[in-house]
């Protein structure tokens, strides 16, 4: 039997990528740095920081070992600023590879919890972000909608169409 609360935060994950996926491919490689509001974050840094997300939430909360490379943390991390210089960046190719690969890995840590885990207590230093396990699904689901937000916006600014509507 499976568990609705898995499912729906699941779900939630894989409709936040889908969209966010979608947002990142109207805005070409050359315009990846492209900011149209000053100190905005560009799309360099939020898939970046979207990606490293997911990992930190696996790794903290998880026991698992990041496979992202240092230098991430430092490019994307809580506090970091976007670069207006693409060279400072991995490629679009390894940012989108690093994207997928840590959802597939956050969906298959929270897939591996057992049922009575998702209604336990998290850590009291992440309780500001939801109470439990699968509640976080939802408020990392979220977190990520908030930047997809940014992405659509720098699409829009360069002229992209509505994507919903």
């Amino acid at each position: 039997m499976s568990n609705p609360l898995l499912e729906i935060g699941l779900a939630a994950l894989k409709f936040a990528r889908e969209v966010t996926l979608g947002f990142l491919d109207d805005i070409p490689e050359d315009k990846l740095c492209y900011c149209p509001i000053p100190e905005g974050n560009h799309a360099f840094w939020l898939i970046g920081h979207i990606a490293i997300t997911d990992d930190v939430f696996r790794c903290t909360l998880g026991g698992k070992t990041s496979k992202r490379p240092e230098l991430w943390s430092k490019l994307f991390g809580r506090g970091s600023k976007p670069l207006p210089d693409a060279g400072a960046y991995p490629s679009p190719t390894e940012l989108r590879a690093q994207l997928q690969g840590t959802r597939e890995e956050l969906l298959g840590w929270f897939q591996s919890l057992p049922d009575p885990k998702l209604t336990e207590a998290l850590p009291e230093e992440f309780q500001r972000f939801a109470p439990n396990y699968a509640t976080l699904m939802t408020t990392i689901a979220w977190h990520e909608g908030m930047h997809a937000g940014q992405l659509r916006m720098i699409g829009r600014s360069l002229g992209n169409p509505p994507k919903f509507g």
